[in-house]
């Protein structure tokens, strides 16, 4: 189970970007009483607090000089939360960790007077994994992670390096790494996917992959129709075929093309597999697959099928002739499709298909909410009952923890007419879920939800904060919506998310791996777009 959320990652990237580009208080946020008058009398010594990490209720002593004199009107401030002061002394402050605290800068405020202290770690149930050895990670984003049923991991995006990896061998848009992070060298990924993207990756029945995304060229192969198979060596599967020969030439008798025979004329935003079928979604307008039979060496025929945004192929990429196509005219011709922007869907097990982003028509006819669930031949699923659905964009959909509910997240404040902010569970026949009630972000929108194996709720986004208490970026909810106690104890992380895989490090712990484009996390650079989070039960 995944999720991906690509079409906004370019203004969620400028926020993110604007943010931190201002000064190194990014990482931790800015302080709330930011400009008030620099006092002199009041100064904390350089160095760590004693004890130098806690918990929310350690009581936590700072070396700070001048504030006695202050003592009935001085704030303590940990990460923009006001601290319980239990003690002054002519050197020292002392300060108990508040419930919901997270790691982050530490100051005082007297008087709208503002000192600003040493970072202040905060520990809890969640924490970076120290068993996961990704090193630099990659150079570019990343956009999906995939476990094969043997364990092996794969990551797909937009990349050129992992590790440094690309000093001994070429990476272009895959990796494979170990369950420790490392890179997993003699792989045959060759040139991979050259000035593109891997936006999914799927295993097949046959232990192959399919990958998709902004695919135009991969091991120099120029043939690939942003989808295609490989073997899980990373080669493209090919075969040769024989072409028009018009010259004297008998090696321009024949052309080396990819298995995968059929795609689409624009990238693609997420694919499926189901009972030996390929569905995209996408931006696309239209099918397209190579006629060789009528093509030279060099010049190949692509035929083009209208589509709108939607389309299903076998898996050796012929169109499927029984999904959404209008049979009562000749010649056969495609429905119209989407009128909109997809961002994302959800293929259920039953091969129905849930398709979320910001479009108002199907097929000719009015779509409320910027949600649908397809049957598998096309059409409008009418017991999906989602009424008014969200009044603004949706940017992802992903199953919950229960096999009959979803996850939603985007720009939306309500859905079907009640409150829903940011985020809302849905039940499966598109029904809001009560039980789940977003308690609000600001400062920014939640892009990415992952519900837990434990049941907790992990959000993140370009949000400073969730239901007035400091998160930013990142917050671990309760299935009901509230803040999970010792779960919210991180400091900032400096990026977007595209998808998470969980799984169990060396050490027996759970952990969840995020990947994307990730600059910071928790104070941490270079982290390389990947990072793994331990989980406590």
């Amino acid at each position: 189970m995944k999720v991906k959320h690509l079409i906004f990652m370019g203004f969620i990237l400028l926020i993110t970007i604007s943010i931190t580009s201002c000064d190194d208080t990014g990482l931790y946020g800015s302080d709330p009483y930011a400009g008030g008058k620099e006092g002199s009398l009041i100064r904390f010594a350089d160095e760590l607090p004693s004890p130098s990490q806690g918990r929310a209720g350690t009581a936590m002593t700072f070396k700070v000089y001048g504030v006695e004199n202050y003592s009935e009107n001085v704030q303590f401030l940990i990460n923009g939360m006001e601290a319980q002061i239990s003690r002054i002394t002519d050197s020292t402050v002392t300060a108990i960790l508040p419930e919901n605290v997270s790691t982050g800068g530490t100051s005082i405020v007297v008087n709208g007077q503002i000192h600003p202290g040493p970072i202040c770690q905060v520990l809890g149930k969640v924490a970076l994994d120290p068993t996961f050895n990704a090193g630099t990670g990659t150079n570019g984003f990343i956009f999906s992670i995939e476990r094969l049923n043997n364990g092996s991991i794969y990551l797909g995006g937009r990349f050129t390096d992992y590790n440094g990896s690309a000093a001994s061998t070429t990476i272009n848009g895959l990796a494979r790494i170990t369950a420790n992070g490392e890179f997993v060298a003699g792989m045959a990924f060759g040139e991979g996917v050259i000035n593109g993207s891997v936006n999914d990756i799927h295993e097949l029945s046959d232990g192959n992959l399919l990958i998709s995304g902004t695919i135009t060229n991969y091991d120099s192969v120029d043939l690939v129709q942003n989808i295609t198979r490989i073997a899980p060596s990373g080669a493209l599967i090919t075969e040769t075929v024989e072409v028009l020969n018009l010259t004297d030439d008998p090696e321009k008798s024949f052309l080396v093309t990819p298995t995968f025979n059929g795609g689409t004329s624009s990238p693609i935003t997420r694919s499926f597999v189901y009972r030996n079928t390929v569905t995209a979604l996408g931006g696309f307008g239209a099918y397209s697959d190579n006629f060789y039979q009528r093509s030279t060496y060099d010049n190949v025929l692509t035929d083009f099928f209208t589509v709108g945004s939607v389309v299903r192929m076998h898996v050796d990429g012929r169109l499927d002739s029984t999904f959404n196509l209008n049979k009562s005219v000749v010649p056969v011709r495609a429905n119209e499709g989407f009128e909109g922007l997809i961002n994302d869907g959800y293929m259920q097990a039953d091969g129905k298909l849930v398709v979320v982003g910001r479009y108002n028509r199907y097929n000719g006819a009015s779509i409320s909410g910027n949600i649908v669930r397809l049957n598998f031949d096309g059409s409008v699923d009418p017991t999906f009952q989602s009424g008014a659905g969200a009044n603004d964009m949706i940017y992802t959909v992903i199953p919950a923890l229960a096999s009959d509910k979803y996850l939603l997240t985007g720009l939306f404040t309500t859905y079907n007419g009640a409150t829903a902010n940011g985020v809302v569970m849905i039940n499966e026949n598109g029904t809001i879920d009560p039980t789940f009630r977003s308690l609000g972000f600001s400062g920014g929108l939640p892009n990415f939800v992952r519900q837990l194996s434990n049941g907790l709720i992990l959000v993140t986004g370009s949000f400073t904060k969730y239901a007035n208490v400091t998160r930013e970026g990142l917050c671990i909810l309760n299935p009901d919506g509230t803040l999970a106690q010792e779960y919210n104890n991180t400091g900032k992380l400096d990026g977007v998310v595209n998808d998470a895989l969980e799984g169990i490090n060396s050490l027996g712990q759970k952990t969840i791996t995020l990947v994307g484009f990730i600059a910071r996390f928790n104070g941490k650079s270079d982290i390389g777009n990947i990072v793994r989070l331990t989980i406590q039960d």
